[in-house]
């Protein structure tokens, strides 16, 4: 079932980037570090002025590790997020190098539950929630290279209503030509 729904989301981003492609640079692959640890994908759309992040990575991994919620402690180790948002981008300066942007889109996270005192087992648990982020992004000169750093947030709805965690990141990107 994970296979069907990975390989649908690649064919997809795939299909529809030959319709999006209007952008020279119209792809950016990168890593980042902080919250969350993880590979970056972007898409440019409106000739790099909208942008769809796709983040894949740690989270409770640098900080938020052990959570508790009232008494129990119910989160002890670090889990896996995935992460989209649709960005704005805007150029700052005359020669386009650095721009600011920021966005909103979705959160989604697995990670495993401590078992409660009297339990084995572990299990897993899927929290999910809207995320902001805002940030700068300096394209090196004469290369692909984007260096960047962002911060924004992530608001859980389930299971555990306005839980908030903040995210905090730096990172490099390559620009993939067209």
């Amino acid at each position: 079932m994970k296979n069907k729904i990975a390989l649908t989301l690649i064919f997809t981003i795939i299909s529809l980037s030959s319709v999006f492609s209007q952008y020279e640079n119209n792809w950016a692959v990168g890593l980042k570090i902080g919250e969350p640890l993880g590979l970056n994908i972007r898409k440019y759309f409106s000739y790099g002025d909208r942008v769809f992040d796709v983040n894949i990575g740690s989270y409770g991994f640098l900080y938020g590790r052990e959570r508790n919620y009232g008494k129990d402690q119910i989160y002890n180790e670090a889990g896996v997020m995935v992460q989209g948002i649709y960005q704005f981008h805007r150029s700052l300066g005359k020669n386009e190098r650095l721009h600011a942007y920021y966005g909103f889109g979705g959160q989604i996270n697995s990670r495993n539950r401590a078992p409660k005192l009297g339990e084995r087992d572990a299990f897993r648990v899927i929290s999910l929630g809207p995320a902001v982020n805002s940030g700068l992004e300096f394209s090196i000169p004469e290369n692909d290279l984007a260096v960047f750093i962002d911060a924004g947030g992530y608001l859980e709805i389930a299971p555990k209503p306005f839980f908030m965690a903040p995210n905090v990141n730096l990172g490099l990107r390559i620009n993939i030509i067209k």
